[in-house]
């Protein structure tokens, strides 16, 4: 896959995750390849994809990065 079109990927995670809606994952990919590995790690249980720490709300809402 060439580099063409990836970035880091925030996806956030909701009420009722064990992260809760204070946690995200950093995915360094396209958008659908980071989409992808999100999936595989934890199947659709997950909120929202964004393309930023800001638009994701990372220090606004003093979000943690989890592993």
């Amino acid at each position: 896959m060439s580099e063409e079109g990836k970035q880091d990927w925030f996806f956030a995670f909701g009420y009722g995750h064990k992260f809760g809606p204070n946690g995200y994952i950093k995915i360094y990919g396209t958008f659908n390849s980071a989409r992808d590995e999100m999936n595989e790690r934890f199947g659709n249980n997950w909120s929202f994809q964004y393309s930023s720490a800001e638009k994701a709300g990372v220090e606004k809402f003093n979000l943690k990065e989890v592993k």
